[in-house]
């Protein structure tokens, strides 16, 4: 009367993510360009095995039997759409460090505004 117990995969399977080949070719480009993999694993929201798989399979060292007669980036090598997905993770993050230095600018402000008039009236 036991159930079996579900180990999730279906699940995982499901909700799987497919990259197109373009893609892996411009994220591997980035890689080769001195792009740290697990920076650009968080940036492009990949797992670094999967980097690491793609690099292999499309990277400069990689065997030309595994690439078969796959053409070369459309782009001449450029990172194309993976490159402007990084940059937007980048400007994101830059954001978001400037408004929080605002706030806090903000309220260092609205403390000091505060200090003046009373200091002033003694």
């Amino acid at each position: 009367m036991n159930k079996p117990k579900s180990t999730g995969l279906s699940a995982a399977m499901k909700s799987r993510r497919r990259y197109d080949e373009q893609f892996k070719r411009d994220a591997v480009a980035l890689i080769e360009g001195g792009r740290p993999l697990s920076q650009l694993a968080r940036e492009l929201g990949v797992s670094h095995w999967n980097l690491r798989d793609w690099k292999r399979l499309y990277g400069v060292r990689g065997s030309a039997e595994s690439r078969g007669a796959r053409s070369a980036p459309a782009n001449g090598g450029a990172a194309g759409i993976v490159e402007l997905t990084a940059t937007v993770a980048d400007l994101r993050r830059e954001l978001e460090a400037v408004a929080r230095q605002r706030d806090i600018l903000k309220k260092a402000l609205a403390i000091v505004a505060q200090e003046n008039p009373s200091a002033s009236r003694s």
